[in-house]
């Protein structure tokens, strides 16, 4: 089996649990192919191993149910329809995209009814991938595996979701002459810190439930505990995968390492061998051939039209939530511009106050009679220039302090747009499925938070200015000073 080198930090007690990643790989893909509970058979020629022994997961049809690929004969494997109506899922470049999740969600809600569809075929050709995602795909790869066959056509797939290949009930090679590592996987290499061993060993516990036998799964994990063991895979005469700790004399058989020894690709020819993979040729026209199916009808404008729209709709909604997002920023940057302005802005309302001594030498007196012909009534009163001076004044003095006023309610105004744009993208999609974006989020929330705390400070200058704009009108036409 060809060696590959490490692409991904992993130190020597993690190997131990690679190795147990793809023996689970291996009853994976066997339990997903059983249809049946398999009659008990015991390994040839007394090698140490385990037939997988799947519960039934059957597609509805009215149609019959009962064929197996020619060069597939295990009784135990997964029975599929004499015609089979598929529609084609690409699952391309990096499964992070949350998109493929959504749309296999809607495949299954959109298309109950096997009489349009009954088949799925997955076009596998991804990178990359993380424990989130790749749980989220398993989990509904599960789902609709309930309802229909799902044939999985394996162009490459490398990275930690190089695992959802081994899901599908079938699984055809086009090329299976190709030399090259097809599946490689490399569990792991998403975490960026931490236990790695222990994040490993936690991704296992969840996926296994969407195999359809976790029970085997778990035995040949519990076969691995030993580093110093080596799992090996082989096809029966009749066509059933059976893995063990040595293989029978004289078979074919693909090694899987574990121990102190690098990580095992899978070239196109150890999958064919393994009995992971059925071997075919031409494009998923043929697939069919492969299968034994009676016919073979594309349905086309299904899962790839609902993959389409799902992609078209997210980039949408991310769009909005992006726009959304910087005009969030925007208002806090307009909030804080505000606030600072008001520092100036409330200096020179105070300074323009009519009652300050600048003001006074334009104001004078006059002694007067108030009491008209024949009264003794008299007093000081303010000259009409006095009067005109006062109210030009106060209006510039209102003027003054209703810029700090606007300020305020601004500022307010900007923190509550910010703050509301923070709260509503905190629940939307895209913070959801996108970690990064979500990140961005929680940076806007801090700098609203930051604005907030000044908030009490604000209030009191707010209030001060709607006060003294009041007094101002309310003497605009009797001096004080």
């Amino acid at each position: 089996m060809k060696r590959i080198g490490y692409n991904y930090r992993m130190h020597r007690t993690s190997r131990t649990l690679v190795a147990i990643g793809y023996a689970c790989l291996a009853a994976c893909i066997s339990a997903a192919q059983n249809a049946a509970p398999a009659p008990e058979a015991p390994p040839s020629n007394g090698a140490q191993g385990a037939t997988v022994a799947p519960t039934s997961e059957g597609a509805v049809s009215e149609e019959p149910v009962d064929l197996l690929p020619p060069t597939r004969l295990c009784p135990t494997d997964r029975k599929l329809p004499r015609t089979m109506r598929y529609t084609i899922l690409p699952l391309h470049g990096d499964i992070i995209d949350p998109s493929v999740v959504i749309a296999l969600k809607e495949v299954n809600a959109r298309h109950p009814s096997p009489t349009k569809i009954n088949t799925l075929v997955i076009d596998f050709r991804i990178t990359g991938g993380a424990n989130g995602e790749i749980l989220a795909l398993a989990a509904e790869i599960a789902a609709l595996r309930k309802r229909m066959p799902i044939i999985g056509v394996l162009g490459s797939a490398v990275g930690p979701g190089a695992i959802l290949p081994l899901l599908c009930d079938y699984l055809v090679l086009l090329d299976p002459a190709n030399s090259q590592v097809l599946i490689d996987w490399t569990p792991g290499s998403d975490v960026p810190s931490g236990n790695l061993s222990a994040e490993i060993g936690r991704f296992f516990e969840q996926f296994q439930p969407y195999t359809i036998n976790p029970a085997a799964t778990g035995e040949v994990v519990r076969s691995m505990v030993d580093p110093n063991l080596d799992l090996f895979l082989w096809r029966t005469p009749d066509h059933c995968l059976r893995f063990g700790t040595t293989a029978p004399a004289g078979t074919e058989s693909v090694k899987l390492a574990s121990g102190t020894d690098a990580l095992t690709g899978w070239s196109g020819q150890q999958l064919i061998t393994s009995g992971l993979a059925l071997q075919g040729s031409g494009g998923i026209d043929s697939v069919g051939t492969v299968l034994g199916a009676e016919r073979w009808i594309a349905v086309p404008g299904v899962a790839d039209k609902i993959l389409a729209q799902v992609k078209s709709r997210l980039a949408s909604e991310r769009k909005q939530a992006n726009d959304a997002l910087q005009t969030g920023f925007r208002a806090i940057r307009d909030a804080r511009s505000i606030v600072a302005a008001m520092v100036e802005a409330e200096a020179n309302a105070r300074a323009s106050d009519p009652r300050k001594q600048q003001y006074r030498r334009s104001y004078s007196r006059q002694w007067s009679n108030n009491g008209g012909a024949g009264s003794q009534s008299s007093s000081w009163s303010v000259t009409r220039v006095t009067s005109v001076a006062w109210q030009k004044n106060v209006d510039a003095s209102i003027n003054a302090w209703q810029v700090v006023l606007n300020m305020y309610t601004q500022a307010s105004t900007s923190t509550s747009q910010a703050r509301l744009i923070a709260a509503k993208l905190a629940e939307s999609d895209s913070a959801k499925i996108d970690p990064e974006f979500r990140g961005e989020i929680e940076v806007l929330k801090a700098e609203v938070d930051a604005l907030l705390q000044q908030g009490p400070t604000l209030d009191v200058k707010g209030n001060n200015a709607r006060q003294t704009i009041d007094w101002l009108r309310t003497n605009r036409t009797t001096p004080v000073y």
